[in-house]
């Protein structure tokens, strides 16, 4: 394998995209909107090398994700939760027991996304 792509659909497009480009600095690479298809693909960077990828759909029902989460690893997770703080609810920082450091939030759709810093 060469790389990973994750598909959320959503009603909620425009919210999402603004939540993983603004607060979690994702890149849109490539959007589309035609014959009712609409969405985008971000990555983490500029670049599509090696990385991996969330796609974007819209949809005009809400789904269900429950048990599921998108864990993101950073740097330095002050700096989210500086962008998150005022304008989107986050629980953390949280040390877990194997030493990383944890961010818990929930996107525009109702995934759980986590931030972490520290190992895998």
């Amino acid at each position: 394998m060469t790389g990973l792509k994750t598909r959320l659909e959503t009603p909620f497009l425009q919210e999402s995209i603004a939540f993983y480009t603004e607060y979690l600095r994702m890149t849109v690479l490539e959007s589309w909107d035609e014959n009712g298809d609409k969405g985008v693909i971000l990555g983490l960077g500029d670049s599509v090398e090696g990385e991996a990828f969330l796609e974007l759909a819209y949809v005009d029902a809400s789904k269900t994700y429950a048990g599921f989460s998108l864990q993101f690893r950073v740097d330095n997770h002050a700096g989210i939760a500086e962008r998150l703080r005022g304008h989107w609810a986050f629980r953390g920082p949280e040390e877990r027991p194997w030493g990383s450091t944890y961010l818990y939030m929930e996107d525009p759709s109702g995934v759980q996304v986590i931030v972490y810093e520290g190992e895998l």
